[in-house]
């Protein structure tokens, strides 16, 4: 019998997050483990009570979406402690990207369960350190994409809304946020080069997706070693509307106003020829504000019942 730490964000989805917590902890149960309710109302309150009890679990699971799962890295990244997820969330792209279910807990119970017995998934996390990292969590780690320009400034946006959900809130919360947009100034230290540049988009991808689905770095792997960073060069309003509907398939992939480069660190800082950069946001989440440096942590998680390809 496993002793499994559970988080759910009972506010989520109108209260349905509640619902969802109790469903997956009775199907868990069920099962044979012994679990702990370590949600605490807040993302910071959890936070603090997982990490006081993290030692004493066989697993934490987390239930909802990718902000859930962002808290759950927290944990237990570069840590012995697996984590194990139930998708239930507005977005998904870390369950998506490691084949999990989405929406069906009674799977996702199956396959938390299957991983207790072995069936995992170990990938990379990005590693973010830097003065401003919001707390409680310095370092700050990611699954997915570290977005650092006018794609931060439009996850801010779409923080704050209720609805839409899923890639069209990102739609909306592009069109509200591009009336303020102007390029942003950015100083890129990697491979032992530095550049000062303006630019619209900056992303530090371990994901091909972000945003509830969006393609941003159609080549990333959670398995590779290695992040992909993702700029842009200073794009108008005009020219940013007809760039966004390529991330649904990925066709910006060839886009030459685009740079796609591989690396193990970067750091991003303010360059003054430009607008101010934005708080960085990862997995949906706010991350802080710049300096920041991104760097891989690889095989730095175990989740349960993942799979890649």
């Amino acid at each position: 019998m496993s002793e499994l730490g559970i988080i759910t964000n009972p506010t989520s989805a109108s209260g349905r997050g509640a619902k969802w917590g109790a469903e997956a902890a009775t199907e868990l149960a069920a099962l044979g483990h012994r679990l702990r309710d370590l949600s605490r109302g807040s993302w910071a309150a959890s936070y603090e009570a997982a990490m006081q009890h993290r030692d004493e679990l066989d697993a934490l699971v987390v239930v909802g979406g990718d902000g859930m799962v962002h808290l759950g890295a927290q944990v237990c990244a570069e840590h012995r402690l697996p984590l194990g997820i139930v998708s239930a969330g507005s977005g998904n792209d870390v369950a998506n990207t490691l084949n999990l279910p989405e929406h069906r807990i009674r799977e996702a119970a199956r396959r938390i369960h299957d991983g207790l017995e072995g069936e995992v998934a170990v990938v990379d996390a990005g590693k973010v350190t830097g003065p401003g990292i919001e707390h409680p969590s310095q370092p700050r780690y990611f699954l997915a994409v570290l977005s650092a320009g006018v794609d931060a400034a439009v996850a801010a946006v779409a923080s704050n809304m209720r609805y839409p959900r899923g890639p069209l809130k990102y739609k909306v919360a592009t069109a509200r946020e591009l009336p303020r947009y102007q390029p942003y100034g950015v100083t890129i230290e990697k491979d032992g080069t530095t550049e000062s540049t303006t630019c619209t988009l900056v992303a530090v991808a371990n994901t091909p997706v972000f945003g509830g689905g969006l393609i941003i770095s159609p080549d990333s792997s959670m398995t590779d070693g290695v992040l992909e960073f993702v700029v842009t060069e200073p794009l108008t309003r005009k020219e940013i509307l007809s760039l966004f509907p390529k991330l649904n398939d990925g066709s910006h992939k060839t886009d030459p106003r685009l740079r796609f480069e591989q690396c193990t660190s970067v750091k991003l800082s303010q360059f003054q020829g430009g607008t101010t950069l934005p708080v960085a946001f990862a997995d949906g989440e706010m991350v802080g504000a710049e300096p920041l440096t991104i760097s891989v942590a690889p095989k730095a998680l175990t989740v349960l019942g993942g799979r890649t390809d």
